[in-house]
């Protein structure tokens, strides 16, 4: 442990390298190009296989390696990466990322090695999505005195933050007049598999003839955008039609004439029965998402449409589970609690359609786990209903699991061994949960589930377990662990791939301390080994070809929470005016590498030229 302490002082004190990013954070657009700059000092000549670079990204999905370049050979590990490596040898190792995706957003590491030196230096990139917006109705008719709702739709955007405001404008004014009233904007939801956003606002405005022509705006803001983003429609008021009678004369005109009576008769009741007689309300079910999260914002909506007159009462009401003693022992029994108005919280815009009215009638609400199996209720009440309508809905609620993954154990699989693989959900909700396991695409049939248990309070959590003997014919075997609850929408796959042919390790360029090597004193050459199962490595050492035994300490392994492991190996020697010139070679053999790896160092002694003379 002692070697190993030492071997990591000896990296920090040997990290001299300046490395120069971009000013963090750097911004991108989807679908567009970035160049990550990361910059470096060379105060010799150097030559291309002398450098070495490595770029990884550290996000929600974890720290994974981006690209690669050893001095020789190159990996990508993203389809559009790109270092330019004519640009390697004259200080630049700027990372090229094309069609970025909000995927690519997270904190990228820059690690340049020009042996004996090093350096590194992060760069946090965040991508954004640049909203579109749609306004409905376009170019609309209107009749005076009624209302309009105005729609507008904000799709493709990220992050989830956004503005909405609505303004107005006069027609033949200049000046716009911000809406504050009548406004019902929801809660930005995922719009697909993407992590795009999408919303919808709506305003509800009622009309006058001094309305005519006046411009309609929805003005968007989000930090994707240089300036606001704006949707627009232009209205335009119809007078309705005045109906004026004179009873009197036509009560005349029908004494005077049988005939002329009848026709007139006919056309007061069609009249009548067109502009003032009672018509009941046309009332919808309740709508609802498929998928209710606990803690984000609900709508439920109730479109009551096609009544007259215009006077209509309609009130929400919630009634949540409550136990109830139960004769069997051990079971309980839910019994509906009192109804509690919730009207305050619904958005009841009354519209004007012809000769009819219409409320859709919009409730807001965030529901916790206690609302599971409540009901919901809208009562609607009218002039021409003998008694009120009630339309009613239960809410299921779910709960994403907070983590969901899988486990081996071993972490290092070995032939002839027992693997264990473990697919762990927690913290979902509601209990119910199917967990099934797939190799190669067919059922396992050999499982072990533990649970659904309680986790904290009120939430779920579940193991499955599959274990088998690992033979050869496993090498390259994918598992799938399939899950299925009602939080997802859909089904949602976890996947292991067996690797018994072991990872190869991460052979890092030899550093050295002091970093200047003094004539006469120790010099402590280090070669770093990280990432690398199973855990048998060879680490030998050579001066000119020459193996070294003397001076040579290897660290112990350390295993980290990947499952692979990491050694340092260091050499001690005391430099003379024989060694100018000497070349120091660490070779690595192990199992998962076609053909050893090294790294050699050449010992230069400052001065020593001067000495000789």
């Amino acid at each position: 442990m002692e070697a190993l302490l030492t071997a990591l002082a000896l990296l920090v004190a040997a990290a001299t390298l300046e490395i120069k990013t971009s000013p963090s954070p750097v911004f991108c657009l989807v679908d567009t190009h970035i160049e990550l700059h990361c910059n470096f000092t060379i105060w010799k000549s150097v030559k291309l296989e002398d450098v070495a670079v490595k770029w990884t990204i550290n996000n929600e999905f974890g720290e994974k390696t981006v690209y690669q370049f050893d001095g020789k050979h190159t990996l990508y590990h993203r389809n559009g990466a790109l270092v330019n490596p004519e640009l390697l040898t004259q200080g630049s190792a700027s990372l090229n990322l094309h069609n970025v995706t909000l995927d690519d957003e997270g904190i990228y590491t820059c690690t340049v090695l020009i042996t004996p030196q090093y350096g590194s230096g992060t760069i946090r990139l965040q991508v954004r999505a640049q909203p579109t917006v749609l306004l409905s109705p376009q170019n609309p008719e209107i009749t005076a005195g009624g209302e309009k709702t105005f729609s507008c739709d904000v799709h493709q955007f990220y992050p989830q933050e956004i503005d909405i405001s609505w303004l107005v404008r006069k027609y033949g004014s200049k000046h716009e007049r911000p809406l504050t009233q009548d406004i019902c904007t929801g809660v930005p939801l995922a719009h697909d598999k993407k992590g795009m956003f999408t919303v919808l606002s709506r305003v509800t405005r009622e009309v006058s003839e001094g309305d005519d022509g006046s411009l309609y705006i929805c003005e968007v803001r989000h930090e994707s955008l240089e300036k606001p983003l704006r949707g627009n429609t232009t209205i335009f008021v119809t007078t309705p039609r005045q109906y004026q009678r004179d009873m009197g004369v036509i009560v005349g005109v029908a004494a005077a004439c049988i005939v002329i009576t009848g026709v007139c008769s006919i056309f007061l009741t069609i009249f009548y029965r067109e502009q003032y007689m009672k018509v009941p309300p046309q009332v919808s079910l309740i709508n609802k998402p498929d998928v209710i999260p606990i803690n984000e914002k609900l709508k439920l909506m109730c479109n009551i449409n096609g009544f007259r007159p215009k006077v209509i009462s309609v009130k929400w009401y919630r009634r949540t589970p409550q136990m109830a003693s139960s004769e069997a022992p051990g079971e309980a029994s839910f019994l509906l609690g009192p109804r509690e108005d919730i009207t305050d919280k619904a958005r009841q815009p009354l519209e004007t359609n012809g000769k009819f009215f219409s409320v859709p009638s919009c409730l807001t609400y965030i529901p916790t786990i206690r609302d599971d199996g409540a009901v919901f209720e809208c009562s609607i009440e009218h002039s021409a209903l003998k008694s009120a309508i009630w339309m009613s809905t239960t809410l299921s609620v779910t709960a994403r699991p907070a983590s969901l993954y899988i486990t081996s154990w071993p972490q290092a699989p070995t032939v002839g061994e027992k693997l264990i693989l473990s697919c762990v959900v927690e913290k979902f909700y509601p209990k119910n949960i199917t967990l099934t396991w797939f190799r190669n695409g067919q059922l396992v049939s050999d499982v072990t589930q533990f649970g659904p248990f309680p986790c904290e309070i009120d939430y779920f959590s579940v193991w499955s377990q599959t274990e088998f003997m690992l033979t050869n014919e496993e090498e390259g075997a994918v598992y799938i662990c399939q899950i299925k609850h009602s939080s997802f929408g859909n089904i949602e796959e976890l996947f292991y791939e067996v690797n018994l042919q072991g990872t190869p390790p991460e052979v890092l360029w030899i550093t050295t301390d002091p970093s200047v090597p003094v004539l006469g004193e120790e010099l402590r050459l280090n070669c770093r080994i990280n990432n690398f199962s199973p855990n048998v490595i060879t680490v030998n050492w050579f001066r000119d070809g020459h193996l070294l035994q003397a001076g040579v300490c290897h660290s112990v392994s350390i295993m980290g929470a990947n499952g692979l492991h990491s050694i340092w190996s260091v050499l001690r020697v005391t430099p003379g005016r024989e060694e100018e010139g000497a070349v120091f070679t660490c070779r690595v053999t192990h199992a998962a590498l076609r053909d050893s790896v090294e790294r050699s160092y050449t010992l230069q002694l400052p001065g020593i030229d001067l000495v000789k003379a």
